[in-house]
């Protein structure tokens, strides 16, 4: 089903310092969907944190008023044209808790970039088919003590 698809996962991180725990909750989620033979983008990953970090710096975008756009905002844009690169994003539990989560979702819905959920509730109610949410719900499983 996901075999070589490439999968932005999409969650809340906060938006200075990424912690231990949200670092934990993406590298889960990056696992899983590696296992499900998927090509997954983790957006907290150090590397692409470097990236974008090396990236503010260099671009320089300006608003009209002349200061510089936010490093969150210039994040958020270079997250949303990642997104429309990839075959579709995977929305951890907790996405309605992060506004950039919440326009990575409402980018997928204008750009018809097909959605899969890690609650089972929300593949229910933003899925397609509410009788057959289980091609879009894909549970992270618990982690072995």
């Amino acid at each position: 089903m996901l075999q070589g698809k490439r999968i932005y996962i999409s969650g809340k991180i906060g938006k200075e310092i990424i912690s231990p725990a949200t670092r934990a909750k993406f590298d889960r989620a990056e696992a899983m969907l590696r296992k499900l033979g998927a090509e997954p983008f983790n957006p907290t990953s150090e590397e692409w944190q470097r990236e974008l970090a090396k990236g503010y710096e260099r671009d320089s975008i300006v608003q009209p008023h002349g200061d510089k756009v936010s490093r969150y905002a210039y994040c958020l844009l270079r997250d949303l044209m990642v997104i429309a690169t990839c075959d579709a994003v995977y929305m951890l539990d907790d996405w309605t808790f992060s506004s950039g989560a919440g326009t990575e979702h409402s980018f997928c819905l204008a750009d018809d970039i097909p959605l899969y959920w890690q609650s089972e509730t929300d593949a229910k109610v933003f899925g397609d088919d509410p009788e057959d949410y289980r091609a879009v719900w894909l549970p992270i499983e618990a982690p072995v003590p």
